[in-house]
Protein backbone atom coordinates (compact mmCIF):
# COMPACT_ATOMS: atom_id res chain seq x y z
CA UNK A 1 0.00 0.00 0.00
CA UNK A 2 1.25 3.04 -1.21
CA UNK A 3 -0.12 6.32 1.38
CA UNK A 4 0.67 9.60 0.16
CA UNK A 5 -0.97 12.61 1.31
CA UNK A 6 -2.58 15.25 -0.42
CA UNK A 7 -2.31 18.95 0.44
CA UNK A 8 -5.53 20.74 0.06
CA UNK A 9 -4.77 23.38 -2.00
CA UNK A 10 -8.32 24.19 -2.11
CA UNK A 11 -8.71 27.09 1.12
CA UNK A 12 -12.54 27.38 1.45
CA UNK A 13 -12.08 29.67 4.37
CA UNK A 14 -11.21 33.04 5.68
CA UNK A 15 -7.79 33.46 7.72
CA UNK A 16 -7.53 35.75 10.62
CA UNK A 17 -6.01 38.42 8.69
CA UNK A 18 -8.90 38.38 5.88
CA UNK A 19 -11.46 38.78 8.66
CA UNK A 20 -9.71 41.64 10.56
CA UNK A 21 -9.32 43.52 7.63
CA UNK A 22 -12.56 43.06 6.63
CA UNK A 23 -13.73 43.93 9.83
CA UNK A 24 -11.92 47.14 9.78
CA UNK A 25 -13.22 48.48 6.55
CA UNK A 26 -16.74 47.64 7.60
CA UNK A 27 -15.66 50.20 10.71
CA UNK A 28 -14.70 52.78 9.00
CA UNK A 29 -17.77 52.92 6.52
CA UNK A 30 -19.93 53.16 9.44
CA UNK A 31 -17.75 55.67 11.39
CA UNK A 32 -17.49 58.48 8.79
CA UNK A 33 -21.06 58.69 8.35
CA UNK A 34 -21.64 58.60 12.22
CA UNK A 35 -19.03 61.77 12.60
CA UNK A 36 -20.28 63.62 9.84
CA UNK A 37 -23.58 63.14 11.17
CA UNK A 38 -22.99 64.19 14.72
CA UNK A 39 -20.74 67.18 13.21
CA UNK A 40 -23.59 68.02 11.56
CA UNK A 41 -25.99 67.75 14.74
CA UNK A 42 -23.28 70.28 16.69
CA UNK A 43 -23.40 72.59 14.42
CA UNK A 44 -27.12 72.84 14.16
CA UNK A 45 -27.37 73.40 17.32
CA UNK A 46 -25.01 76.51 17.27
CA UNK A 47 -26.37 77.72 14.52
CA UNK A 48 -29.88 77.88 16.70
CA UNK A 49 -28.25 79.74 19.61
CA UNK A 50 -26.95 81.71 17.49
CA UNK A 51 -30.13 82.95 15.59
CA UNK A 52 -31.35 83.10 19.21
CA UNK A 53 -28.59 85.46 20.50
CA UNK A 54 -29.09 87.40 17.52
CA UNK A 55 -32.82 88.03 18.09
CA UNK A 56 -32.08 88.67 21.91
CA UNK A 57 -29.41 91.35 20.69
CA UNK A 58 -32.08 92.83 18.10
CA UNK A 59 -35.01 92.79 20.86
CA UNK A 60 -32.25 94.71 23.44
CA UNK A 61 -31.54 97.55 20.52
CA UNK A 62 -35.38 98.02 19.26
CA UNK A 63 -36.00 98.56 23.32
CA UNK A 64 -33.77 101.25 23.57
CA UNK A 65 -35.31 102.66 20.54
CA UNK A 66 -38.97 102.97 21.63
CA UNK A 67 -37.71 103.82 25.26
CA UNK A 68 -35.82 107.26 23.52
CA UNK A 69 -38.87 107.56 21.55
CA UNK A 70 -41.42 107.10 24.76
CA UNK A 71 -39.15 109.76 26.54
CA UNK A 72 -40.25 112.56 23.88
CA UNK A 73 -43.62 111.88 23.73
CA UNK A 74 -43.83 111.94 27.61
CA UNK A 75 -41.76 115.22 27.25
CA UNK A 76 -38.97 114.18 29.00
CA UNK A 77 -34.96 114.32 27.57
CA UNK A 78 -34.14 111.24 25.11
CA UNK A 79 -31.62 109.23 27.43
CA UNK A 80 -33.26 110.21 30.28
CA UNK A 81 -34.83 106.68 31.08
CA UNK A 82 -31.67 104.48 30.80
CA UNK A 83 -29.74 103.47 33.99
CA UNK A 84 -26.00 104.44 32.66
CA UNK A 85 -25.20 106.10 29.12
CA UNK A 86 -21.18 106.56 30.29
CA UNK A 87 -20.62 102.82 29.24
CA UNK A 88 -21.33 100.95 32.09
CA UNK A 89 -23.41 97.36 31.84
CA UNK A 90 -26.86 97.44 32.30
CA UNK A 91 -29.88 94.74 31.81
CA UNK A 92 -32.46 95.01 29.61
CA UNK A 93 -35.99 93.31 30.39
CA UNK A 94 -37.85 94.00 27.60
CA UNK A 95 -40.89 91.97 28.70
CA UNK A 96 -41.20 93.91 31.96
CA UNK A 97 -39.80 97.35 30.77
CA UNK A 98 -37.41 96.74 33.52
CA UNK A 99 -33.46 98.08 33.34
CA UNK A 100 -30.69 97.85 36.12
CA UNK A 101 -27.00 97.74 36.12
CA UNK A 102 -25.11 94.59 36.53
CA UNK A 103 -23.30 93.52 39.19
CA UNK A 104 -19.11 93.97 39.83
CA UNK A 105 -19.49 89.84 39.07
CA UNK A 106 -21.61 90.85 35.60
CA UNK A 107 -24.73 90.68 34.29
CA UNK A 108 -27.10 87.87 35.19
CA UNK A 109 -28.60 85.21 32.84
CA UNK A 110 -31.62 85.40 31.13
CA UNK A 111 -34.55 83.25 32.34
CA UNK A 112 -36.55 81.27 29.68
CA UNK A 113 -40.65 80.85 30.17
CA UNK A 114 -41.77 77.85 28.48
CA UNK A 115 -45.06 78.87 28.76
CA UNK A 116 -45.21 81.98 27.01
CA UNK A 117 -41.32 81.19 24.96
CA UNK A 118 -40.33 84.93 26.02
CA UNK A 119 -36.59 85.36 27.66
CA UNK A 120 -36.95 87.51 30.65
CA UNK A 121 -34.48 89.39 32.71
CA UNK A 122 -36.44 88.34 36.35
CA UNK A 123 -38.85 85.74 35.61
CA UNK A 124 -39.65 83.68 38.45
CA UNK A 125 -41.67 81.64 36.89
CA UNK A 126 -39.03 80.84 34.28
CA UNK A 127 -35.69 78.56 34.71
CA UNK A 128 -32.01 80.17 33.64
CA UNK A 129 -31.39 80.06 30.20
CA UNK A 130 -27.84 79.33 28.40
CA UNK A 131 -27.63 83.39 27.65
CA UNK A 132 -26.57 86.20 29.17
CA UNK A 133 -27.14 90.08 28.09
CA UNK A 134 -25.83 92.93 28.80
CA UNK A 135 -26.53 96.60 27.20
CA UNK A 136 -24.08 99.81 27.50
CA UNK A 137 -24.79 102.93 25.93
CA UNK A 138 -21.58 105.05 25.66
CA UNK A 139 -22.54 108.78 24.98
CA UNK A 140 -20.69 110.45 21.82
CA UNK A 141 -22.21 114.05 21.73
CA UNK A 142 -25.63 115.33 22.66
CA UNK A 143 -27.56 114.43 20.04
CA UNK A 144 -25.59 110.96 19.36
CA UNK A 145 -24.78 107.36 21.55
CA UNK A 146 -23.59 103.92 20.55
CA UNK A 147 -25.85 101.30 21.96
CA UNK A 148 -24.16 98.03 21.87
CA UNK A 149 -25.67 95.03 22.92
CA UNK A 150 -23.36 91.49 23.75
CA UNK A 151 -25.22 88.09 23.94
CA UNK A 152 -23.48 85.19 25.51
CA UNK A 153 -23.83 81.93 26.23
CA UNK A 154 -21.87 78.37 26.30
CA UNK A 155 -22.54 75.45 24.29
CA UNK A 156 -20.22 72.46 25.64
CA UNK A 157 -16.64 73.88 26.42
CA UNK A 158 -16.84 76.44 24.28
CA UNK A 159 -17.88 80.41 25.39
CA UNK A 160 -19.69 82.00 22.70
CA UNK A 161 -20.92 85.56 21.97
CA UNK A 162 -22.86 87.72 19.82
CA UNK A 163 -22.77 91.74 19.74
CA UNK A 164 -24.72 94.12 17.97
CA UNK A 165 -23.59 97.96 17.60
CA UNK A 166 -25.62 100.04 16.79
CA UNK A 167 -25.79 104.30 16.68
CA UNK A 168 -28.91 105.95 17.98
CA UNK A 169 -30.11 109.71 17.14
CA UNK A 170 -31.55 112.19 18.79
CA UNK A 171 -34.06 112.87 16.24
CA UNK A 172 -35.92 116.25 17.37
Amino acid sequence: MNFTSKKNTNNKGFTLIETMVAISILLLSISAPLTIASKGLATSYFARDQVTAFYLAQDAVEYIRNTRDNNYHLGASWLSSFPDTNGALFTVDTIDGVMGLCSVDGCGPLDYNSASGFYSQNDTSGSASLFTRSVSIQTINAHEVIVSVTVSWSSGTFSRSFSVKENILDWQ
